[in-house]
C-alpha cells in the first residue's frame, strides 16, 4: 500500500512539472511570435532597399560596358576588378584549340 502512494505522488509530481513546462514554453512562443511580429516590417524594408541598391549595382555595371569612363570610379569601390575583360591567353602553355 505504501509503495501505490508513493508511486502515484511521484506521477503526479511529473504531471505538474510537465504543465508548469508546457505553460513556460507557451509564454516563450507567445513572446517570440509578438517580437517577430515587430521586426517583420524592419526585415522587408530592408530586403527592399537592398534590392533597390542590387539593381542600381546591376544598371552601373551595364552601363560601364557601354561607357568605361565609369570603371575608375566603379574599381575604386571596389564593385568592378578588371576594366576590360581579357581575352583567352595563348602562348603561355596553353594549346590552342584546332
Amino acid at each position: 500500500m505504501m509503495r501505490k502512494d508513493w508511486f502515484a505522488s511521484v506521477l503526479v509530481a511529473v504531471l505538474f512539472i510537465g504543465a508548469a513546462a508546457a505553460v513556460v514554453a507557451s509564454f516563450q512562443v507567445g513572446f517570440s511570435t509578438r517580437a517577430l511580429r515587430r521586426l517583420q516590417p524592419q526585415a522587408v524594408a530592408f530586403q527592399a532597399r537592398l534590392n533597390i541598391a542590387q539593381a542600381l549595382l546591376n544598371d552601373t555595371l551595364e552601363y560601364s560596358k557601354r561607357n568605361p569612363a565609369i570603371d575608375p570610379l566603379l574599381q575604386s569601390l571596389n564593385l568592378k576588378t578588371n576594366a576590360a575583360p581579357a581575352g583567352p591567353a595563348q602562348g603561355q602553355g596553353e594549346r590552342a584549340p584546332q
